[in-house]
């Protein structure tokens, strides 16, 4: 009887650990959809400004008034983008701790 309690734990443990890592890869996946959310609004400045590629150019007369859009158009952006980063930074410490707390570690590729 001992042997399936030791071997139950043991699959709970696995599966645990398991679940974990599979969080902590999804908050890999949601930081790269966050850098490239990062990069177009960077691109966008860019685009305004006329830096973004040399080829590519960018709008013929840009006033103090499209400025100031495009930068409030990326500073909410920008807001939405660290809101998020502040949720998953809490996400990955609570998976860390639940990692710590599980006696087998897991098997990193």
């Amino acid at each position: 009887m001992s042997d399936l309690l030791s071997s139950l734990e043991s699959a709970a443990k696995t599966e645990r650990c398991q679940a974990i890592m599979r969080l902590l890869s999804s908050i890999a996946v949601e930081e790269m959809a966050l850098a490239h959310i990062v990069n177009g609004e960077a691109e966008k400045i860019q685009y305004v400004m006329g830096t973004l590629n040399p080829e590519i150019k960018g709008p013929e007369a840009v006033s103090v008034q499209d400025l100031f859009t495009v930068q409030d158009s990326v500073r909410k952006m920008m807001e939405e983008v660290l809101l998020r980063e502040m949720m998953l930074h809490i996400k990955f410490e609570n998976m860390l701790g639940a990692l710590a707390k599980t006696s087998m570690q897991p098997k990193i590729p």
